[in-house]
């Protein structure tokens, strides 16, 4: 079951973010390795679970802070190649930035802008929560050497 915040928020963004069902999500990842690999054009997945953020962020007020400053900038980010959708049974929501750089963890550069704007519109620094999951794809070792 999606927070009742976030629920809010998706409404008003509905027409400018397409978060993806899970299957429909974990469709898309499958191609995009897929493309990934053959184009040798990585990028970073991440994960974060509705309960880390609601550890995180036990206030509703705060919450609904977060989600306004997270759809906000995928809305206004101009990369529509990136994606967004829901985890299994809807317990979190996982994007993934393409074209992306491969083995530099939580330090991936796009990654960083994405924090630095929500924590610049919420003083939430989301590098700084535990449980956040990241994932460099494909990697290094995908890539034919020459």
């Amino acid at each position: 079951m999606l927070p009742k915040e976030l629920s809010l928020v998706l409404r008003k963004y509905k027409n400018k973010v397409f978060v993806y069902a899970w299957e429909y999500f974990t469709k898309r990842i499958h191609d995009e390795l897929v493309y990934s690999v053959l184009e040798e054009s990585p990028f970073f997945y991440v994960e974060i679970k509705f309960s880390v953020i609601d550890r995180e962020l036990p206030s509703t007020d705060d919450r609904l802070t977060f989600w306004k400053a997270f759809f906000e900038f995928l809305s206004t980010q101009k990369r529509g190649c990136d994606l967004c959708g829901f985890l299994n049974e809807n317990d979190g929501i996982g994007f993934l930035f393409v074209d992306s750089v491969v083995g530099t963890n939580e330090n991936n550069p796009v990654w960083n802008r994405f924090c630095n704007k929500v924590e610049t519109q919420t003083s939430f620094d989301m590098r700084k929560w535990k449980g956040i999951i990241y994932a460099e794809y494909p990697p290094e070792e995908f890539f034919a050497k020459q």
